[in-house]
């Protein structure tokens, strides 16, 4: 068996095992390299088959090293935003709609589903149809009050 052939096996092992293993992308860069490497030993060998295998193990080594730093450009970036918010961290802050009056209790839809809602302290009563961004969540109920941005909005259009 030729040497190139094994150095290339082992390349392609080492790209399979960073797929499964958290290595920080250390055996990618040691399969890109050896395949690469088993590439100019290809060349270096006097089989016919090897000239042919010489260059695609190369063009092969690059593509792999090319692909792994775009992906891992990726996947760094995708670590380093926020972490992913669900329940009620993600509600607290967020823009719903009254589907009733809510003075001091009504209705809100919000992700697909309606939801209890009060008025937070001191907040003016909404009415149907108004946006509403939620303050707090107490067990099922949102704690609520009007939009401001919907309030400026509508304040703009009156005039």
């Amino acid at each position: 068996m030729e040497a190139f052939v094994v150095i290339a096996a082992i390349g392609f092992g080492l790209l399979l095992a960073e797929l499964l293993l958290p290595t920080g992308g250390v055996l990618a860069l040691l399969g890109v390299a050896g395949l690469t490497v088993a590439g100019i030993v290809a060349f270096n060998s006097d089989s016919d088959f090897a000239d042919f295998a010489g260059g695609a193990l190369i063009a092969l080594g690059v593509i792999s090293g090319i692909t792994f730093y775009f992906v891992t450009r990726k996947v760094l970036a995708a670590h380093r935003n926020e972490s992913v918010q669900t329940g009620t961290e993600e509600m607290v802050g967020a823009s719903a709609e009254a589907r009733s009056t809510i003075a001091p209790d009504g209705r809100v839809w919000l992700g697909g589903t309606i939801w209890s809602a009060r008025l937070a302290e001191g907040a003016s009563p909404i009415g149907l149809g108004d946006r509403v961004r939620v303050e707090a969540v107490d067990g099922l109920t949102l704690v609520v009050r009007p939009d401001p941005q919907t309030a400026v909005n509508a304040s703009e259009g009156v005039g």
